[in-house]
């Protein structure tokens, strides 16, 4: 088993899906990779899979619900290795996927690597080819939902996602862990910013492939992820944007405001209606506000400890 790699899967009820992951994992070239399974307080007997049909992978049982950031906190915190690859419930592997990754990143030197992640269900059309952040704050997968064919792939991206991520221990020894205030959406674009920042580079693979069903173990509620998209788009910018740019970008970051109120208003109107849309978009406005005394506090240690210019950062973002 090597030991300069480790497998953390954050699962909550998704038994069929984990069976998937873990058999993809067990086909590996590499060979037998250190593999935790973080039960996030499951209902379906994933525990008790886990241990039943894959004794080879250990299994991490939180006694409550605690989501995405807490899970996948407690995985990290529990491994060692020079090495951690998060990935989702709902990710399988192409066979040499982590030997791809591995592969580049010793290489490479890269200290954040993104496989190519593909929809399952329509292989030849694009998830995530590494990620990217948009001066208004904004952050979006690399080619999501286009076709494979002649898609002009980056090399160097400005982040991962955690769907299916590689990360150097280094990474979270020096930026820390996910920020639990975000929840799920946005956490990783969180780190990948702070890591940006902190002098880091972030790699694309082409090579390293993976499928992905997509949001399929966090239920499909459209008001619940575009609140949390609401909030966490402020939480982001407020952390990690420097000051110069906050300035010179603010009309494009007003005009996502914007259009993230816009969203949030929708799919609450077309849950309960206007006048419960009006107060979902006012309680996210007072979540906002609670967040702040945190998100200033992170924001003055993540610019005293930025290491890349104001210059840097914006080559770095998407417009």
């Amino acid at each position: 088993m090597r030991s300069d790699i480790s497998i953390v899967i954050p699962s909550w009820n998704g038994n069929s899906l984990l069976a998937e992951c873990l058999r993809s994992i067990e086909s590996q070239t590499l060979g037998r990779v250190d593999t935790l399974v973080v039960d996030d307080a499951s209902t379906d007997g994933t525990a008790d899979m886990v241990r039943d049909r894959f004794p080879w992978a250990n299994v991490l049982r939180l006694e409550q619900n605690s989501g995405f950031c807490v899970a996948v906190n407690a995985g990290i915190a529990r491994t060692a290795s020079q090495y951690v690859l998060l990935l989702n419930n709902d990710i399988t592997l192409y066979p040499d996927c982590v030997s791809r990754l591995m592969a580049a990143a010793e290489q490479s030197g890269a200290d954040l690597l993104a496989p190519l992640i593909l929809w399952r269900d329509q292989p030849d059309v694009i998830y995530s080819a590494g990620d990217m952040q948009r001066a208004n704050g904004r952050p979006e997968s690399v080619g999501f939902m286009s076709p494979c064919a002649g898609f002009a792939y980056p090399g160097e991206v400005f982040g991962v996602s955690a769907a299916a991520g590689l990360y150097r221990r280094e990474v979270f020894d020096r930026v820390g862990l996910f920020d639990c205030r975000f929840g799920t959406y946005f956490s990783d674009s969180d780190l990948s910013f702070r890591a940006r920042l902190a002098g880091y580079t972030a790699r694309f693979v082409r090579e390293a492939v993976a499928w992905h069903v997509g949001s399929a173990s966090l239920g499909s509620s459209t008001l619940k992820r575009t609140r949390e998209c609401f909030v966490n788009h402020a939480l982001l910018v407020i952390k990690n944007m420097p000051a110069p740019l906050l300035i010179q970008y603010a009309p494009h970051i007003l005009r996502e405001r914007l259009h993230q109120i816009r969203r949030l208003f929708s799919a609450a109107r077309a849950d309960r209606g206007a006048l419960h849309a009006a107060g979902e978009v006012a309680a996210a406005g007072v979540h906002v506000l609670k967040l702040w005394p945190h998100a200033l506090r992170e924001r003055r240690r993540i610019q005293r400890s930025r290491k890349i210019s104001t210059g840097e950062l914006k080559a770095l973002l998407s417009r």
